[in-house]
């Protein structure tokens, strides 16, 4: 019967604990509309406040001070044996800025970006070996995202950028104390519990070149660090047993659980764009993820349970709850490549129109879940399209200019069947499919 009531108190623990956390949005669905709806392939020439993410280098491209808000909204309809996951929409605010400057003959640029989901500031998910989980979309789009660059242009052909990306872990704390009955669990236990967080910050560094040597021709390369958000979960509960016998009974619990709620890859993104003539933009870029170093998503816990039964009731208290080891995930690296093509639609004096189309294909670096864990990947491929209104006759109200950028995008995983190895698998053979949708919007004022 005591270990009934533990039981209970780590399931109160856990529904406690498991809707609080997150974690980084550009590398799942991009930043800022015009970069997505060309399939993030922008390294090369990238100049507005997305450059913050793809290429801190592009900030000083263009001289103009930009200001940049938007929003964006990913649905997914992700499936395991043709029934829906419980993998939440993916809503934020985005914003930009892109600040010119000179130091002699040098000039710079600094630059800032923030990713801020609109639901939750900081979302955790448990992971339970037992269940299917879509590890890249479930708790991975939703945490904060902040960037700071700096960029310089040392000649009239190069730009040079780095900067700081910051992200949370977690440090959280669950303590429970009063009556629990044993009998009747719902309507005679008196259970008071206290909830504490801590959000600190880690830092991790990215940088890029661009060479532009022709009007009609740019190159980029761009570097994002490695990173590691560990988040650590302490519940404790100071209780008795009530409802066994006529004196209560001491219990005493904790758990100290501190896991990788999120990994980030060190990246390379080496790209190329294009200019054949004054309408067509064509991009090229191919990014190399480094996954193979992925370290474990099993928690390192430890636990404690103690109690003082009364003798003769025949309860026997465990000498140690063991808990599932962390196990390698077995990632391997990956390659993925980006297509991005922008027609200039129309070019007045007084306004120019674009339209974009992108796509992407990412081979999951997850292998099938053939053994004890469910961490749940597939291949992806994904089109976007977008349409960009720039107005260029503002003043003497704007000395610059006021764009506008939509983009749509649509993301097809195919089937993967994960076939156990052993015959008798809690979980059993399934298969996995789903589709993403997603749309948003951007507005930039840029002033000369």
């Amino acid at each position: 019967m005591v270990s009934r009531v533990a039981a209970a108190l780590v399931a109160l623990w856990v529904a406690l604990v498991a809707n609080r956390a997150e974690a980084t949005p550009p590398d799942t669905h991009g930043l800022f509309s015009r970069s997505i709806s060309l399939g993030g392939a922008v390294t090369a020439d990238v100049e507005d406040s997305s450059a913050n993410y793809y290429n801190p280098a592009g900030l000083v491209r263009s001289g103009e001070l930009r200001l940049t808000v938007g929003y964006l909204s990913v649905s997914p309809y992700l499936n395991i044996n043709d029934e829906r996951s419980s993998v939440e929409r993916h809503g934020a605010m985005v914003v930009g800025l892109v600040a010119p400057a000179t130091f002699g003959n040098a000039r710079l640029a600094f630059g800032l970006a923030l990713h801020l989901p609109d639901q939750r500031l900081a979302r955790t998910r448990s992971a339970v070996v037992t269940r299917p989980r879509w590890e890249m979309y479930d708790t991975r789009p939703g945490r904060i995202y902040l960037a700071t660059n700096i960029a310089v242009s040392p000649a009239p052909w190069l730009t040079i950028g780095a900067g700081i990306t910051f992200q949370s872990p977690s440090d959280l704390t669950l303590d429970i104390r009063g009556d629990a009955h044993a009998t009747s669990p719902d309507s005679m236990s008196r259970l008071e519990h206290q909830f504490a967080g801590d959000l600190t910050s880690i830092r991790y560094p990215q940088a890029g070149i661009q060479i532009h040597p022709h009007e009609k021709f740019s190159f980029g390369v761009a570097y994002r660090g490695e990173f590691e958000l560990r988040n650590r979960i302490v519940a404790l509960a100071d209780a008795n047993i009530i409802g066994i016998g006529a004196d209560p009974i001491p219990l005493q619990f904790s758990l100290v659980s501190d896991t990788t709620s999120m990994f980030g890859p060190q990246q390379v993104s080496v790209g190329a764009v294009f200019d054949p003539t004054s309408w067509l933009h064509l991009a090229f870029e191919l990014t190399w993820y480094d996954y193979s170093k992925h370290p474990s998503l099993i928690a390192d816990q430890e636990i404690l349970l103690s109690a003082d039964p009364p003798p003769g009731l025949g309860i026997t208290i465990p000498d140690e709850i063991t808990s599932l080891p962390p196990l390698p995930l077995n990632l391997h690296d990956t390659f993925v490549p980006r297509v991005g093509i922008e027609i200039t639609a129309a070019r007045t004096e007084a306004y120019t129109l674009q339209t974009r189309l992108g796509y992407v294909y990412e081979n999951s670096p997850f292998p099938a879940q053939t053994g004890t864990l469910n961490f749940v990947d597939n291949d992806k491929h994904t089109i976007t399209a977008g349409v960009g209104l720039q107005l260029t006759d503002l003043e003497p109200t704007l000395p610059g200019s006021l764009s506008i950028d939509v983009h749509a995008i649509y993301s097809y995983l195919p089937e993967r069947e994960h076939i156990k190895d052993s015959l008798v698998d809690p979980v059993g053979d399934y298969r996995s499919d789903g589709h993403l949708f997603g749309v948003g919007a951007t507005l930039e004022v840029a002033f000369e």
